[in-house]
């Protein structure tokens, strides 16, 4: 297991491939193998990106060179709890800040940094030629159906999307986990995992954040999209950027 110098940290996570996540006070250690260091840096640039912006989320403390030719990225802990933990009773509330704090981060401007989508379909061509799809991603219809198939409805329905893109600033991972939220106000404290964070269409957001509500919540998404301010969203990318983004992880 990769692990940062000095005593005290302790293990909180243990990610796929070469990474591990450690904690030692208020501080997070992810640390990766020399096959990974691009990937964090890149997120470790992400992270220093966005606290510059004002917006909540962690701080890069420290980031470190391993001997192994791996790295460890230090960032501040967040405040608060993911939105994955909320009781029932705090959701309504959660949802209005979430659709808040989302079209404050979809409003930013002179973001360095990039998603488009003819990169984010190579990236699933990718992972579905590898097999490496994780079905565990997958909803129980589409795990009945062949990789493959699912990636030619995405490339069949590119051309409308692209026709009505709507480029933003965009977390690119809003799952409920990565959203930390004030117990007691339920204001968002933090957004964390910014490894996809970059510019691309705003319904990259919307489409994970209502599915994530509805699945984990069985909750309407209305006050989110009214909060947010897209209180009919468009259906067809909804569905198409819930389709692909599981076909990008492998």
């Amino acid at each position: 297991m990769l692990a940062p110098p000095g005593d005290g940290w302790t293990a909180v996570e243990i990610g796929e491939s070469d990474t591990s996540v450690f904690r030692r006070g208020d501080v997070f250690a992810k640390c990766c193998g020399p096959a990974g260091v691009a990937e964090l840096a890149a997120e470790r640039d992400r992270i220093e990106w966005l606290a510059s912006t004002g917006l909540p989320g962690a701080t890069v403390v420290d980031w470190l060179e391993l001997p192994s030719g791996g790295a460890c990225q230090v960032t501040s802990a967040v405040p608060g709890l993911p939105g994955d933990a909320l009781a029932p009773v705090s959701r309504e509330r959660a949802m209005r800040s979430l659709g808040g704090i989302l079209r404050e981060l979809h409003a930013l401007t002179d973001c360095p940094f990039e998603r488009p989508l003819a990169s984010v379909i190579a990236t699933a061509e990718d992972v579905v030629r590898r097999d490496a799809v994780n079905p565990a991603f997958l909803t129980d219809e589409w795990r009945k159906v062949a990789p493959a198939e699912l990636l030619a409805e995405v490339v069949a329905e590119r051309p409308y999307v692209e026709s009505v893109l709507e480029p933003v600033v965009c977390h690119g991972d809003a799952c409920l986990p990565n959203i930390f939220f004030d117990p007691d106000t339920l204001e968002v404290t933090g957004l964390i995992d910014l490894g996809r964070l970059g510019v691309a269409d705003r319904y990259v957001d919307l489409a994970l954040t209502t599915i994530q509500l509805h699945d984990e919540w069985s909750a309407d998404p209305g006050p989110f999209l009214a909060s947010y301010g897209v209180p009919n969203p468009d259906p067809r990318r909804l569905y198409f950027f819930r389709l692909l983004d599981p076909l990008t992880w492998g």
